[in-house]
């Protein structure tokens, strides 16, 4: 009888073990690192400014530039406008179409991409086309892609650049072509095709 008890005893704590183990959270990012920092209130072309491709280093009269880099259509509507500290982008990097809206907004931080980055489309409907987050320069959390339409494309959960939780991707009538979760390195789940994104000039390219 005592015997007997133990058994169950043991049993039951295996079951209790394994059903918290399956309810742990797959996928939970560190918050990110704080980005703002006080830039000064100069103003510069981005025409006079010289820019390092090899770097990624501003310069103005051969020292490292703070402030901020703008440049403007023909008709003075503002084309983009770039925050920088010690010669390295930092907060925000805002560009916008010609007629006023938003094409591109990120967050920076010592030069790499730090925080949120969106885009728009350039039809006139200006369709928010991703919404990307990154940590230190590497896509980290949750990164949405959407179709001209307005359609959610793709979202993906990302670790410092590698897949890690529930990956998905949707054919434009919303139905589902791959739903996944990856963790340390396999996947679990429906995989018809492959989610591909690789980090380019500082944008995830996801690829349909």
């Amino acid at each position: 009888m005592h015997q007997n008890f133990l058994t169950l005893l043991i049993l039951g704590l295996c079951l209790i073990g394994c059903s918290e183990k399956k309810t742990l959270p797959i996928y939970s990012p560190p918050n990110p690192v704080e980005t703002l920092s006080e830039i000064p209130d100069i103003v510069v072309d981005i025409s006079e400014l010289l820019y390092d491709t090899k770097t990624s280093i501003w310069t103005l009269n051969e020292q490292l530039f703070s402030g901020y880099a703008v440049s403007f259509y023909p008709d003075g509507t503002p084309k983009e406008k770039i925050g920088i500290l010690k010669g390295r982008k930092q907060n925000q990097a805002i560009t916008w179409y010609a007629d006023g809206h938003y094409k591109d907004i990120a967050t920076y931080h010592q030069g790499k991409l730090n925080g949120d980055k969106k885009n728009w489309s350039p039809d006139p409907a200006h369709i928010l086309e991703s919404h990307l987050h990154y940590v230190s320069g590497k896509p980290h959390g949750e990164q949405k892609k959407w179709y001209p339409s307005g359609e959610v494309f793709k979202i993906l959960h990302l670790n410092m650049g590698k897949e890690e939780g529930l990956q998905q991707a949707f054919r434009e009538n919303g139905a589902l072509f791959a739903n996944y979760e990856a963790r340390e390195g396999r996947i679990f789940g429906l995989k018809k095709t492959a989610l591909c994104y690789g980090l380019e000039d500082e944008n995830i390219q996801i690829r349909k």
